[in-house]
């Protein structure tokens, strides 16, 4: 009588695994283009321009967050 049994690896666990892996690299290789695309858009921009940037950003999608939070609560 066996105790313990293996199991063996499926190759269906293979298959999700590597397309798992292909669809994080593509990811990543995305993720490395748009980093250089952005960086060569603002490479000239000086520090208070990169600061004010990053404020209005901040201040665009703050306000949308807080508007759909708002809104959520308002029809509940």
């Amino acid at each position: 009588m066996r105790l313990f049994k293996r199991k063996k690896a499926s190759t269906a666990k293979h298959r999700e695994n590597a397309l798992a892996t292909q669809v994080a690299g593509y990811i990543h290789r995305r993720q490395t283009q748009v980093a250089g695309y952005l960086n060569r858009k603002t490479q000239y921009w000086n520090h208070a321009s990169k600061l004010t940037a990053l404020f209005l950003f901040c201040l665009l999608f703050g306000g949308f967050c807080l508007f759909i939070f708002i809104k959520a609560i308002i029809h509940f």
